[in-house]
């Protein structure tokens, strides 16, 4: 193909992530970015200004996130309080104007700083979204109860790390028939559980917290916490709120964070794992990781099972959507675990992509 047809071919297929994601964000609850999303994907079709920052990444796969890249990009914009207008639109910033308008100072913010957006575009996805750890906990302490034993707990994409701080997070059910954790926690999770098992265990005992990303991020640092905010949809108002939450805790809980490809860390972390039973976890990152590194995680996590015992037992839990990775139809995400010795997965539980809804199931899985 000659280069014409390969940017036709690019600016198509951008359109249809770009409508992919505002179907996603109108289903998760986020009608400012349904909205602006749908009209970007017009634009881009138009050959406008959202064409002109993202023209140089619509060559990059599906599992780049450059949709979310690039609203995160443009959100940064705002929280440096150089997009005035399309602040008043942006709930993160205290902004109240409705949805209706918010294309047109959206569209002008893109106008005048395209290379700066280019920039911005460039940096990756790191949601880092604490609200999954809903989803995760039950499932973890349900293991704890089952094996009797210490958690090691090492987490592969794990952006700042303040999902390994789950422990001190609350949670619960709606109807308040069901709590665990801290009452006081700056990170409140109350609502996300539907059913979850019973007879959890109080408390948690957690004696190694670690994890790994590609580009790490230091809570303490501003351009972290600029990035992680950013990330998190502008009228999402409760996610913000948690993630103020987990960034206070991080302050206090300490963790260890690698600078590391996953199958690179977990070759060395999985050899010299202590005592206890290790838990590798991930929520949403299958998809950012490529086929061949995937296949090496895979391939390390059986060859250190086949050495598991009862005594020092291993379990790979996931949170991830269900196969193809790119799903915006509102189907929940499954919380799988494979457990060592004996290799057998599980279905734990179901939730929704941020968390919401758990459901515990605690299926076999052929």
């Amino acid at each position: 193909m000659d280069a014409q047809t390969d940017e036709r071919s690019d600016r198509h297929r951008l359109v249809g992530l770009l409508r992919d994601q505002a179907q996603a964000a109108a289903g998760l609850g986020s009608p400012l970015y349904a909205d602006l999303l749908g009209h970007a994907a017009d634009d881009v079709a138009a050959g406008g200004p959202c064409w002109t920052v993202l023209s140089m990444y619509a060559h990059q796969p599906g599992s780049a996130a450059l949709p979310l890249r690039f609203m995160a990009a443009v959100h940064r914009l705002v929280l440096r309080r150089q997009a005035p207008a399309l602040a008043l639109h942006y709930a993160s910033v205290g902004g109240q104007a409705p949805v209706e308008g918010a294309w047109a100072p959206f569209r002008d913010t893109v106008e005048q700083h395209v290379e700066e957006l280019q920039a911005l575009t460039s940096l990756p996805c790191q949601t880092n979204e604490v609200g999954r750890s809903a989803a995760l906990a039950p499932a973890m302490l349900a293991l704890q109860a089952r094996h009797d034993l210490p958690l090691v707990h090492l987490e592969i994409g794990t952006s700042a790390g303040l999902n390994l701080r789950w422990d001190h997070f609350r949670y619960g059910t709606a109807d308040g028939s069901v709590s665990w954790g801290d009452p006081g926690s700056p990170v409140d999770l109350t609502g996300h559980w539907r059913r979850v098992p019973e007879g959890l265990p109080s408390t948690a005992e957690v004696t190694v917290r670690r994890g790994c990303d590609p580009a790490p991020g230091d809570p303490a640092d501003a351009d972290t916490r600029e990035g992680l905010t950013a990330s998190v949809w502008a009228d999402q108002h409760l996610r913000h709120q948690r993630l103020r939450g987990a960034l206070q805790l991080a302050a206090r809980v300490p963790v260890e964070i690698t600078a590391a490809g996953a199958g690179s860390w977990l070759a060395q972390q999985l050899p010299e794992r202590p005592d206890g039973l290790t838990l590798v976890t991930h929520s949403v990152v299958w998809r950012y990781i490529d086929a061949d590194e995937r296949l090496q995680i895979q391939q390390l996590l059986a060859d250190h099972g086949e050495q598991a015992t009862r005594a020092r037992p291993l379990v790979w839990m996931r949170l991830e959507p269900r196969p193809p990775m790119m799903t915006y139809d509102g189907t929940p995400y499954p919380v799988m675990a494979t457990t060592w010795p004996g290799g057998r997965t599980e279905v734990l539980a179901q939730a929704q992509a941020h968390g919401q809804e758990v459901v515990w199931e605690a299926t076999a899985k052929a």
